[in-house]
C-alpha cells in the first residue's frame, strides 16, 4: 500500500518486502528487530479496534485508515508508530534504489556497467 501497482511497478514486485527482511534478518541488531517485531503486533493489535484479527484481514478502507494514523506517529519511539516508520522508509529506499525502478522508471544511470578500458587517458604530472 506504500508503493502500489499503477502505470509503473509497485514495491511488491520489486521484492521489496524480501529487502526488508533481508535488513532485518542480516543488519539490524536484536534491539531493532525486537522493536521492530513488537511495533507489528502492535499494528495487529489495532486492527482488533478496526474490526479485524490482523492487519492483512483489514478491508482496504480501514487499512487506509490505519495506515494514515500511523504516518502521523511515525515519529514514535517504540509501537505501531516505530514498526511503520521504518517499513515506510525501508520501502521507499528498497524500491528506488532497485536496479529495474532506476533504469526502467526514473531512467537513471545509477550501475556500473563494467570496466571500459579504452577512455582516453591524460597523466597529470
Amino acid at each position: 500500500m506504500i508503493i502500489p501497482e499503477t502505470d509503473t511497478p509497485g514495491a511488491t514486485s520489486m521484492k521489496v518486502p524480501e529487502f526488508i527482511d533481508l535488513i532485518l534478518s542480516e543488519w539490524a541488531s536484536d534491539d531493532e528487530k525486537t522493536a521492530f517485531l513488537a511495533g507489528l503486533a502492535d499494528i495487529d493489535a489495532r486492527s482488533v479496534a478496526l474490526g479485524s484479527s490482523r492487519f492483512v484481514a483489514l478491508s482496504s478502507a480501514r487499512k487506509t485508515e490505519l495506515l494514515t494514523t500511523l504516518d502521523g506517529a511515525r515519529a514514535d519511539k517504540a509501537g505501531a508508530g516505530l514498526a511503520f516508520a521504518r517499513v515506510k522508509a525501508l520501502t521507499v529506499y528498497g524500491y528506488f534504489t532497485s536496479k529495474p525502478v532506476q533504469m526502467d522508471v526514473l531512467k537513471t544511470r545509477m550501475f556500473f556497467d563494467g570496466y571500459q578500458g579504452n577512455v582516453p587517458f591524460t597523466s597529470a604530472i
